[in-house]
């Protein structure tokens, strides 16, 4: 049996967490919905601060969104953060603001799927159900030598079902955490470290010395690219910002004026004379420099940026009336409260009063 060698090994080796520290069930859903698609050492810093401004589901379905996704800036996927919101609303209603205990009733919360499921009903109740995830599939997958792709159904479908037989009634979250912990720190995807391995002795994979063989590769995708420019736009010591619709990519987090293509110095000079206010722009008077390039990888796309930053007086925006759609202008004390994405986080910090180009007025040669 794997049980002995696995919580032995947990028990002298597991990593000390704060959500393991005072565990309860709804900073273990916090903590999981944050661990998604991101790595420990980044949720250590969040997981506090989102606790500490949101410390039961009572407060956090009363949040204004656009502190939540403030308090979620830089972990990317902001759905998780709109799902923790939203589920925290369902577990007001339903469940008079505590989490379940059934898995099954777990999983009608917005955002909790089968995985995070397990791993509440397991750590925070005691009760045996698995938790499987990327790690749990590569490490049974070695373990037993099954040549299953992670992505599909079918490799889900039998983790689980041996997990269940393996997985103890009377310590059923020590084993997954042990799995979580083994698959992150010793049964890597490409560097596993057998040779302290707990299960070695039992490792079907390693007996066979074709380690990484197991799991199968998943299948390579082609990951289509947009090309965006980015224009941060100042009047005086105020900037324009623009929130994005509540559904869709990025939803409901804020931005600069974003442009499809990559344009030149002088297509931006022409979209400022096509969509600023009039005598702005017909007065030339602006400082416009390139802020450089940039890039950002989400699980389906890929944004090639350029971006370029703007400054007009306060003179030329006084009585003119900006277009709506281009969104508000704000202060920089405003503008650093607001939720920008990581995709932008190149141009959200960068800010100069130094320029290396000035349009020219129309008398000037």
């Amino acid at each position: 049996m794997i049980q002995e060698a696995l919580l032995e090994w947990f028990d002298g080796h597991h990593r000390v967490l704060p959500w393991r520290t005072d565990r309860t069930p709804y900073g273990t859903w916090i903590s999981e919905a944050m661990l998604q698609q991101t790595r420990v050492v980044t949720v250590l810093d969040y997981y506090p601060r989102f606790l500490q401004a949101f410390p039961d589901p009572f407060a956090l379905s009363q949040a204004n969104e656009d502190t939540v996704l403030k308090l979620w800036e830089g972990l990317g996927y902001y759905s998780r953060a709109r799902n923790l919101q939203r589920g925290a609303h369902y577990i007001c209603e339903h469940f008079d603001g505590k989490l379940p205990s059934d898995p099954k009733l777990l999983q009608t919360i917005p955002g909790i799927g089968p995985y995070m499921a397990g791993a509440i009903a397991s750590q925070a109740f005691n009760i045996p159900v698995p938790a499987v995830d990327g790690n749990c599939i590569r490490i049974y997958s070695r373990l037993h030598a099954l040549p299953l792709v992670p992505t599909e159904r079918s490799a889900y479908n039998e983790v689980y079902a041996r997990v269940l037989q393996d997985i103890p009634s009377d310590n059923p979250g020590d084993f997954n955490e042990a799995l979580m912990d083994l698959g992150a720190t010793i049964c890597t995807p490409k560097s596993p470290r057998c040779e302290i391995c707990p299960l070695a002795a039992s490792c079907s994979a390693m007996l066979l010395g074709k380690q990484t063989d197991f799991p199968l590769p998943k299948p390579k995708r082609i990951i289509p690219i947009e090309e965006h420019t980015i224009l941060k736009v100042f009047v005086g010591n105020r900037v324009l910002v623009n929130k994005r619709p509540n559904k869709g990519l990025l939803a409901g987090l804020f931005e600069y004026v974003d442009l499809p293509g990559q344009l030149s110095s002088e297509e931006v000079v022409s979209w400022v004379h096509e969509h600023l206010p009039v005598q702005c722009a017909q007065d030339n008077h602006y400082d416009i420099r390139v802020l450089g390039h940039a890039h950002h990888i989400f699980t389906h796309l890929r944004w090639n940026i350029l971006g370029y930053e703007l400054h007009f007086s306060e003179d030329h925006f006084r009585d003119v009336e900006l277009n709506s759609s281009l969104g508000m202008l704000v202060s920089e004390e405003e503008c650093a409260q607001l939720a920008f994405p990581t995709a932008l986080s190149a141009y959200h910090a960068a800010s100069t009063t130094s320029f290396t180009h000035r349009p020219k007025s129309k008398n000037q040669s």
